[in-house]
């Protein structure tokens, strides 16, 4: 008993010293914290989420990079609004990075494999869903182990307005039916 203790115990420190080289755990999907055992940095992050296009439709994927200096691990989700479930899917991951089931879906989100070193080059790509009207795409970003930044965000994202990602309303659909309607009448008069 006393040696699954102890080694029970020198998992959890050698966990807390070395963080998750092999990707963060879905546990860490709401909070986006890598439970390296440390604060996040509370200095201005010197990354930036960079997206192809601020606007996008089910069938537009969305190129992804994280600009600032060389990174070992991420964890990279979308979201929409003020809720903390991922939202769409990732692409295939670049190399150095894998998929993440986070809330409960397949390819929900990216993390990293190992602590090779990921930089502006690297792209990923979201997929939105059908019938989302806004999101924005998240991330945690790890320098090294005591070296990190949460909650990072790009640019406010919009599905475009007539696309599959439009909200199905039926007065939208019948509105330009009765403008053609309203001018076909006073035109024929």
């Amino acid at each position: 008993m006393r040696v699954v203790l102890f080694v029970a115990f020198w998992l959890q420190v050698w966990t807390a010293v070395t963080g998750y080289e092999t990707g963060a755990p879905a546990g860490r999907c709401v909070d986006m914290t890598p439970g390296h055992n440390v604060p996040p940095q509370s200095s201005p992050s010197p990354y930036t989420i960079i997206v192809s296009n601020t606007t996008f439709s089910t069938n537009q994927a969305i190129k992804v990079r994280i600009q600032g200096p060389v990174y070992a691990g991420l964890l990279l989700q979308a979201r929409s609004g003020s809720n903390t479930e991922a939202v769409g899917t990732w692409g295939v991951p670049p190399p150095n990075t894998q998929h993440l089931a986070c809330s409960g879906r397949d390819q929900s989100a990216i993390t990293h494999s190992n602590r090779n070193s990921k930089n502006n080059d690297t792209t990923y790509t979201w997929n939105p869903p059908a019938s989302l009207q806004t999101a924005y795409i998240t991330a945690t970003v790890v320098s090294n182990r005591t070296t990190f930044w949460v909650n990072l965000r790009s640019a406010a994202l919009t599905g475009v307005a007539g696309g599959s990602n439009a909200a199905a309303d039926p007065k939208m659909a019948v509105t330009p039916v009765l403008f053609l309607t309203l001018l076909m009448s006073t035109v024929f008069q």
